[in-house]
């Protein structure tokens, strides 16, 4: 019987060993399995919109819509700045690709990319850009009065697909499309309403 006791007593060391164990255990794989999930983004940098036409696509989201161009370069295939001349072939050969962004004003935290709807290079993955024009957004952008956007806007002739409306959850939004056919959001976030007495 006595032997019976000890193992019952080595059971319970055991286990009580493997649940302080455990228990001192669970934090480590908690944040380890948390860590892997953050691969480090900490923001959006740069959105595209696919564009049939550079001048075209900058007129219309600088001229109509209010945005600010904030880069516009070349490069090539292979282009590296120490390597300036690969860029003038390229040229030479009508293979430079447009880098070109547009922004809200005075921002510089995410870029928007208008890029032209052909394949880079033959290499290229994405081979159809074209397919792609007016199918690719669903942008929310934020202003300070969505129904004064909404009525300048009109103004200049953008075309909405949906009117200002209160949504429920604070926010007034509308729907508009550029000149290819790509819908955005715009929304402002309207003045929260104070209970008397409080």
């Amino acid at each position: 019987m006595k032997s019976e006791e000890k193992m019952t007593t080595s059971q319970q060391r055991f286990r009580i060993g493997v649940l302080l164990l455990g228990m001192a255990l669970l934090p480590v794989i908690a944040l380890s399995q948390s860590e892997s999930k953050d691969l480090g983004i900490v923001r959006v940098r740069y959105v595209t919109i696919v564009v049939p036409d550079y001048d075209e696509a900058l007129n219309w989201y600088t001229n109509v819509l209010g945005l600010e161009k904030v880069e516009d370069g070349t490069f090539a295939p292979g282009a590296t700045p120490s390597d300036p001349l690969r860029v003038g072939k390229a040229a030479a050969n009508k293979k430079v690709k447009r880098w070109l962004v547009v922004a809200p004003k005075g921002r510089r935290d995410v870029g928007i990319i208008l890029e032209i709807a052909k394949p880079f290079s033959a290499s290229d993955s994405i081979h159809n850009y074209k397919a792609r024009i007016g199918k690719e957004t669903r942008w929310v952008f934020e202003v300070e009065d969505c129904r004064k956007f909404y009525e300048l806007a009109s103004k200049r002739g953008v075309k909405f697909v949906e009117t200002p409306v209160d949504q429920l959850w604070g926010v007034t939004e509308a729907m508009f499309e550029d000149l290819y056919g790509n819908i955005f959001v715009v929304q402002s976030s309207r003045p929260k309403l104070s209970t008397p007495g409080r």
